[in-house]
C-alpha cells in the first residue's frame, strides 16, 4: 500500500470533468453560505424594526448587528466540531451536514414571527437560529475550499480555490439582488411586513441544488489516500500552532475587509441617507467587480507565488481605506457611490482571491479539516462578527462617518506583518504546497 509519505502532493486521478464538478459542488454550497449570511447583513435596518423595536433607530441598527455577529461567535465551536469531523469521516460527507444545517436554518428564520406577534420570544429565537447557523457556516467555509484544493492540480490551486472563493461573492450577489429586487417591487410598507421573509425562504431552493450536486461526488484523492495509508497520522494542530497562528494573521485582513467592503457598506449607505435601492444597486455592480479580481488573484498567485499577491493588497486596503471611505461619505449620488463602493471593494477581493489557497498550504492533509476550520472560524468570532457593529459603533461614538476606514487600516496592519511571516514557510517565487514538507511534526 502506499503511504501518505511516498504518495505525490498533487492528485494525478481527478480528471477534468471530475474537477469541474467538485469547483461547482463546492462553490455552490459556499454561494449558499454566504447568501445564507448576507441576506442579514442586508436587511439588518428591517429587521431592527422587526424584532428590536425602540425609540431610537441607532440603539435598534446596534441590536440587530450584535445579533449578526452571535452567529460568528459560535463559529469557531461549529469549526472543532466538523473540522475533525472531516479530517475523520471525510470531506464530502461533512460538507452534505453544514449545507443541510444552513439550508434549514434559513428558512426557519424566514418563517419566524416578529417581537409585534410573539414579544420577546421573537429576538430570543433569532438568536438562537443565528447561533444554529453559525454552527454550521463554521464547518462548511473551511472543509469546502480544501475538498476543491485536494482535487486540484498543483500548479491550479489558487485559480481553482478561487473560484470556489468567488463562490462567496457570488452569494452576496445574489443576496444584494434579491433585496434590490424586493425594494423595487414592494412598497417599504410591504417590505417591512413580509417582505423581508422572502430571501431567507429562497435560501430553501438554493440549497437543495447544493445538496445533489454534492451528493453525486465522492471523496478527494489526498484524503482517501493519507486515511488508507498504514501509518497513524501524527497529532494535527498542537505542533503546528505557528501555523495556526500565521493563519489567523492572514485571515484578519479577508474577514474584516470583506464583511466590512461587501455587506456593512449597504448599511451605512442608507444610513448616509442614500435609499436602499442605491444603496444594493452599487454593492451589486462592485460584487460583480469582485467575482472577476477574486479569480484574477488565484490566477495570478500560481505564478508569482502568494505572498507578493496578499502584500500588494494589503497595502492598497490601507493606503485607499479613508480616501475611498471618505468619497463614500461625500458621494451626491447613485454613480459617485457606485464608484467609491467599487474602488472600496477592489482590494479585499483581490486579497481574498489567495488568502484561502494560502490558509490549506499551511497544514497537512490530515490535519487540514482541524487545522483550517478552527483556526479560520477563531478569526472570524474575533474579527468578522465585531467589525461590523465595530464600524456603527465609531460613527455613533465620534459622529465621523469616515470612522471605519480605521477599521480596515488596522486589519490591513494585522495582515500585513502576518503576511512578512509566511516568508519562512511558503514559497516566496512558486506555488509548490508547503504540505509535501510538513510530514514529520
Amino acid at each position: 500500500m502506499t503511504r501518505s509519505s511516498e504518495r505525490p502532493d498533487t492528485p494525478e486521478t481527478a480528471t477534468a470533468a471530475t474537477l469541474r464538478r467538485t469547483t461547482w459542488a463546492a462553490g455552490v454550497g459556499m454561494t449558499v453560505e454566504t447568501y445564507d449570511y448576507a441576506v442579514y447583513g442586508f436587511l439588518a435596518t428591517v429587521l431592527a424594526a422587526n424584532f428590536f423595536p425602540s425609540s431610537s433607530p441607532g440603539v435598534a441598527l446596534l441590536s440587530s448587528l450584535a445579533v449578526f455577529g452571535v452567529a460568528f461567535v459560535v463559529r469557531p465551536l461549529g469549526g472543532a466540531i466538523f473540522g475533525p469531523l472531516a479530517d475523520r469521516i471525510g470531506r464530502q460527507p461533512t460538507l452534505v451536514i453544514t449545507l443541510l444545517g444552513m439550508a434549514a436554518v434559513s428558512t426557519l428564520i424566514g418563517l419566524l414571527p416578529t417581537a409585534e406577534t410573539i414579544g420577546i420570544a421573537a429576538p430570543i429565537l433569532l438568536v438562537a437560529l443565528r447561533m444554529l447557523q453559525g454552527l454550521s457556516a463554521g464547518g462548511e467555509y473551511g472543509t469546502a475550499l480544501i475538498y476543491a484544493a485536494e482535487f486540484s492540480p498543483e500548479g491550479r490551486r489558487g485559480a481553482v480555490t478561487s473560484r470556489v472563493q468567488a463562490g462567496c461573492l457570488v452569494g452576496l450577489l445574489l443576496a444584494a439582488t434579491a433585496v434590490l429586487g424586493l425594494n423595487l417591487l414592494l412598497t417599504p410598507e410591504a417590505m417591512q411586513a413580509w417582505g423581508w421573509r422572502v430571501p431567507f425562504l429562497l435560501a430553501l431552493p438554493l440549497g437543495v441544488v447544493g445538496l445533489y450536486l454534492r451528493n453525486q461526488l465522492g471523496e478527494t484523492p489526498e484524503f482517501t489516500a493519507v486515511r488508507d495509508a498504514d501509518a497513524p497520522p501524527p497529532p494535527p494542530v498542537d505542533r503546528k500552532l505557528r501555523r495556526a497562528l500565521l493563519l489567523v494573521g492572514v485571515a484578519v485582513l479577508h474577514t474584516v475587509s470583506f464583511y466590512v467592503a461587501f455587506t456593512y457598506v449597504q448599511t451605512f449607505s442608507i444610513g448616509l441617507g442614500f435609499s436602499p435601492v442605491a444603496a444594493t444597486g452599487a454593492i451589486v455592480i462592485s460584487l460583480l467587480v469582485g467575482v472577476v479580481l477574486v479569480i484574477a488573484a488565484g490566477r495570478l498567485s500560481d505564478r508569482v507565488g502568494r505572498r507578493p499577491v496578499l502584500i500588494g493588497g494589503a497595502l492598497a486596503i490601507a493606503l485607499a481605506s479613508y480616501p475611498l471611505v471618505a468619497g463614500v461619505t461625500n458621494a451626491s449620488g447613485f454613480w459617485s457611490l457606485t464608484l467609491c463602493v467599487v474602488l472600496l471593494g477592489a482590494a479585499p477581493a483581490f486579497y481574498a482571491g489567495v488568502a484561502p489557497i494560502t490558509y490549506i498550504e499551511l497544514f497537512p492533509v490530515h490535519a487540514r479539516g482541524t487545522g483550517v476550520s478552527l483556526s479560520y472560524n477563531i478569526t472570524v468570532a474575533i474579527f468578522g462578527g465585531t467589525c461590523v457593529y465595530l464600524c456603527q459603533w465609531l460613527i455613533e461614538v465620534t459622529g465621523d462617518n469616515r470612522a471605519p476606514a480605521f477599521v480596515l487600516i488596522g486589519a490591513a496592519v494585522i495582515s500585513g506583518l502576518a503576511t512578512l511571516g509566511l516568508r519562512s514557510v511558503l514559497p516566496a517565487n512558486r506555488t509548490t504546497a508547503v504540505t509535501a514538507r510538513l510530514g514529520a511534526p
